[in-house]
């Protein structure tokens, strides 16, 4: 996890290259670049597609590179792919100089090849079969109290091609999770029943849900190794050297669709989730809404209520987990902090509660906003997005992210907090200029410096132009 926001540079950068296979996620917590757009003919027939080339100049820690991507998406009916080739060739090879004109840490690992097959999908989320081999764009497990809108890639050094299964017979279904093929170590399996739907029930009973998940996270960070000086080691590939331990999660859900028409969804839910390691649960009961407000504005809303203990996390497989797995609070990994809370006593009941919502306008326009609390210290979570499609020309991407505060005015501290800002000016046809600023977390590699293995915050930035076609 040595660099966040790069990844969502490579998903800004791709992020014309997809087909739209999703929909506006509700409820939302969405990294930047990921609910792309198809293009306007792509709907009126069974085959479209789009071609994106994108060329580029910026920094990568201390080094000047010169970025080159290009990519391509294609559907035919339910099924789509995508392929890319990014690539980026140092131009100032700054101290400490590392005598290689490619990048060496974008194709070091077996995983880093799946990254040119960029995704293979059959169908849509929503549809009653759906599957996708490749980037995973924010999977969910029924309510989001578990696993909620899980990212695969969100670190450009270490690429991941991943599984997603979505299966729903009516009467039942499953869902399947794994993030890595050539790398396995986390896999989410879900299985549901709609009990009423079995006989001459009323209809009216037909929206009721029971489903139960098993998550685990085979070898899950828990404490750095330290040398004969007692510092943290980082590996020949830019991993921090770490233990390892399994982590086991298990839920329960509950949801009844008490309301569906053209207009509104409604789905009061009660899920009890496990943290089968510590022991520490969490209790979520909450509402799920979706207006559509005639054909042009699209609203989705979620209201939560929580009752949790301190030994445990909502959401606990979440859009950062890959970065919160090794480095989540005070210096520990994320099981390593429930653990130590475990282990000292500490674990106590704690009340809390999450809102947010999803609006489009014109199924073009995208704010996403997420604001979650609950009692005790480095709770509060906050997400903004905003997407603005072609507007004269101009095209707008912003997003805002921070994790784990306390008070209100640490909410816009980009320290620790994710900011990634870019714009796009289409000047001639296709083509079009773009520029990029982003505040990363890097993992310190120097060994002469005093936070060596340890996580800091910097700026990046990317500038360049482009072309996309699309059919």
């Amino acid at each position: 996890m040595p660099r966040i926001t790069l990844s969502l540079m490579l998903l800004l950068a791709t992020a014309r290259t997809a087909l739209a296979d999703e929909p506006p996620p509700t409820p939302p917590s969405t990294p930047p670049g990921s609910d792309t757009k198809a293009p306007p003919d792509a709907a009126k027939s069974s085959f479209g597609g789009l071609v994106d080339g994108r060329f580029g100049l910026g920094m990568v820690e201390e080094d000047l590179f010169v970025s080159l991507n290009i990519g391509t998406v294609l559907r035919w009916s339910k099924l789509a792919g995508g392929i890319q080739v990014p690539l980026r060739f140092r131009a100032w090879d700054r101290a400490p100089e590392q005598g290689t004109v490619l990048r060496k840490e974008d194709w070091d690992e077996v995983s880093d090849y799946f990254k040119l097959i960029r995704f293979i999908s059959w169908g849509e989320p929503e549809d009653w079969l759906y599957a996708r081999l490749g980037q995973i764009n924010g999977a969910t497990f029924a309510h989001g109290t578990l696993i909620d809108r899980y990212y695969n890639v969100i670190d450009s050094d270490h690429y991941q091609a991943g599984i997603q299964l979505h299966l729903d017979l009516d009467k039942g279904g499953a869902d399947v999770l794994l993030d890595n093929i050539a790398y396995p170590s986390l896999l989410g399996l879900r299985g549901f029943v709609r009990p009423m739907r079995f006989g001459e029930l009323p209809k009216w009973t037909h929206g009721f849900m029971v489903g139960m998940s098993l998550v685990g996270d085979f070898v899950a960070p828990s404490t750095p190794v330290l040398d004969r000086t007692n510092r943290r080691q980082v590996s020949e590939k830019g991993n921090l050297v770490q233990e390892t331990t399994p982590v086991t999660l298990i839920g329960f859900d509950i949801g009844w669709e008490v309301l569906k028409n053209d207009w509104v969804a409604l789905t009061p839910f009660l899920d009890v989730n496990i943290l089968a390691n510590t022991g520490g649960t969490g209790m979520h009961l909450g509402m799920m809404a979706t207006f559509q407000i005639g054909s042009p504005v699209r609203l989705g809303l979620r209201a939560e209520y929580r009752v949790l203990r301190s030994d445990f996390a909502p959401s606990y497989v979440n859009s950062w987990y890959t970065v919160e797995r090794v480095d989540f609070l005070d210096g520990k990994s994320k099981i390593a902090y429930f653990q130590d809370i475990k282990d000292r006593g500490l674990a106590e009941t704690r009340h809390g509660w999450h809102a947010s919502f999803d609006l489009t306008l014109f199924d073009k326009v995208t704010l996403t906003g997420v604001l979650e609390d609950y009692q005790g210290p480095s709770n509060a979570n906050l997400m903004i997005r905003l997407l603005l499609p072609y507007i004269a020309g101009v095209q707008l991407n912003l997003y805002y992210a921070k994790r784990n505060f306390d008070s209100a005015k640490e909410a816009f501290d980009l320290d620790r907090g994710l900011l990634v800002a870019e714009a796009r000016y289409k000047f001639w046809g296709p083509l079009y200029v773009h520029a990029l600023y982003a505040r990363e977390w890097k993992l310190d590699k120097d060994p002469v410096s005093a936070d060596f293995g340890r996580y800091q915050t910097r700026n990046v930035w990317d500038v360049g132009f482009g072309a996309e076609f699309s059919w």
